[in-house]
């Protein structure tokens, strides 16, 4: 089923002391958002700063003063909550996209989510809008790591193994859903980690429209910090615990 009508995109990015990462993260939006042309009639960004004690509110204020002066002028909203919980943080932004746009119907909105400390492509929104067109209800990528720094060596090749046989990984970084199925799923739930998967099994359920695109990746962080219990850095932590390395003797060792 092809949709042609007008369309507001929609970008939800968390933030929790990403002031390092976060410039980046920033930029690239900017280039994905800049890529948007018809049908999309007006793009709006909601970023989160959750119980943020760094220097990332300065970050994004920079960034906002820059798109004030850009065509098109401002449209960023920046919301503060003290919840320490990524699954509220996406949901506070979703909600306030939502309510700006109150006026036309859910269903012409597109609800795009990222995290702080990752990397979207330029074609990012653009291939969600275009498979929103064609039918998709929810729009779900892939995530790629391109800097294993600091982690043990053949912890790249596990993971790219894991995952490639993965089913229908879901990343609340690489994620796209359409307003009407947002709501009428009842959006994120308050989940300190897998809120993003909780959402998708809750539309897989409902028989909606799901695209799985392994052709777009966000690349993000192989940090050791975890900013969620439970998230990718964990994931990582697990799969790193049963990578063996080889010590200067040559004798391999579990790590």
């Amino acid at each position: 089923m092809q949709r042609t009508s007008p369309l507001r995109v929609g970008v939800v990015l968390p933030v929790h002391n990403e002031e390092r990462l976060l410039p980046t993260t920033l930029t690239c939006l900017g280039q994905a958002l800049d890529r948007l042309g018809s049908p999309v009639e007006e793009w709006r960004l909601a970023v989160v700063l959750d119980r943020c004690s760094d220097g990332s509110a300065a970050v994004v204020r920079r960034w906002q003063t820059e798109q004030r002066h850009s065509p098109g002028g401002a449209r960023v909203e920046v919301a503060t909550i003290d919840a320490g919980n990524v699954g509220a943080a996406r949901r506070t932004g979703c909600d306030a996209l939502l309510r700006h746009w109150s006026d036309v119907s859910p269903a012409s909105v597109w609800l795009s989510t990222t995290d702080g400390d990752s990397e979207v492509p330029p074609e990012w929104l653009s291939t969600q809008v275009r498979h929103r067109r064609r039918g998709a209800e929810v729009w779900v990528g892939s995530v790629a790591v391109d800097d294993w720094s600091g982690r043990t060596d053949g912890l790249s090749e596990e993971w790219q193994r894991r995952y490639a046989a993965e089913h229908l990984p879901v990343h609340g970084a690489n994620l796209g859903i359409d307003g009407a199925t947002y709501r009428g799923l009842g959006g994120f739930e308050d989940l300190a980690t897998g809120e993003d998967r909780a959402l998708v099994r809750r539309a897989l359920d409902a028989g909606a429209v799901i695209h799985h695109d392994r052709s777009v990746r966000v690349t993000t962080s192989s940090r050791r910090i975890a900013r969620a219990p439970g998230g990718f850095a964990r994931a990582l932590d697990a799969i790193e615990s049963t990578v063996e390395w080889t010590s200067p003797d040559n004798v391999p060792v579990s790590v």
